[in-house]
């Protein structure tokens, strides 16, 4: 499983955890049965607080996407699909527009804009690997 957290975006680490587990279930990366790591495990890799970790879980498996298996942990629910192809492209689309326009807000150009992407490119596209 590959996180970034981003001390810089305004979303709370706990909704940026969430929602980065949901697009790799969505997308198949995470698929159903995997097993994530521990509370304490992945609080202690990203540097959280592992209250905000387990407060992520709990909520995860409130809504389905994830499972407690006793003396096992969390793993993704059985029941949890990737999406569509024409989902996860709906949905990179949507974040591509509300990307773009925040740049073109903030004055950049489209030359800035595409180098800001490849600067950091490696960093969002999961180059820290929890293992």
């Amino acid at each position: 499983m590959r996180l970034s957290l981003d001390s810089q975006d305004p979303t709370p680490k706990f909704q940026q955890l969430i929602d980065q587990i949901q697009r790799q279930i969505a997308s198949g990366t995470l698929y159903p049965g995997a097993r994530l790591p521990s509370v304490r495990q992945l609080a202690k890799t990203l540097a959280m607080n592992p209250m905000t970790v387990s407060r992520s879980y709990q909520q995860l498996a409130d809504e389905g996407w994830l499972e407690r298996l006793p003396g096992v942990g969390m793993q993704v629910s059985e029941t949890m699909r990737p999406a569509e192809p024409e989902q996860r492209l709906h949905y990179v689309e949507g974040a591509l527009a509300h990307f773009i326009q925040a740049a073109s807000e903030a004055g950049y150009s489209k030359s800035e804009t595409m180098a800001l992407i490849m600067t950091h490119w490696e960093r969002y596209s999961g180059d820290q690997a929890l293992e």
